[in-house]
């Protein structure tokens, strides 16, 4: 049996280097400057699979409604691909809780909700990276915008 390695995201990206998405300018996982995941298909999964495999790392979604990044090249549940510059130990396993559907912290603040309130902030300001309480007027206001546009496209 494999010893089983958690770290948080933080500690993940400090260890291994995720190396910046070259391909795509508006790639996910952005710090600001530049976007780290690779996509599941095209010219960004042939970029993944030329790597040494114990580079590569697939971002998932967990059968809680949870997200993790493990290592390997994954397929089941697959939402994106990493190649990091630090190889990972091929004799253990790695998991990086990325999200979790019980628990939301915000961001910004830190504050932190779980359960129902959890999944209502995650649902809603994920794209902000912040809670309502840290939400300008501006900001939710756009954010109610958007979701009116989805909800008109549904009816189309």
């Amino acid at each position: 049996m494999r010893k089983l390695i958690e770290l948080t995201e933080e500690q993940w990206f400090d260890t291994f280097k995720p190396i910046p998405n070259h391909i795509d300018d508006n790639a996910s996982f952005h710090d600001g400057e530049q976007g780290y995941m690779f996509e599941t298909y095209g010219h960004e999964l042939s970029f993944v699979r030329s790597q040494e495999p114990n580079r590569i790392w697939t971002y998932i979604d967990g059968d809680n409604g949870s997200t993790f990044i493990v290592q390997g090249i994954g397929i089941v549940n697959r939402i994106g691909y990493f190649v990091t510059t630090v190889p990972f130990d091929d004799r253990k396993d790695y998991q990086i809780q990325i999200s979790d559907a019980d628990l939301y912290e915000c961001e910004n603040c830190g504050e932190m909700w779980e359960d129902e309130v959890a999944a209502l902030h995650y649902d809603r300001f994920e794209d902000l990276q912040k809670c309502v309480g840290c939400a300008t007027m501006e900001e939710i206001q756009e954010l109610e915008e958007m979701e009116g546009q989805d909800l008109g496209k549904m009816g189309s």
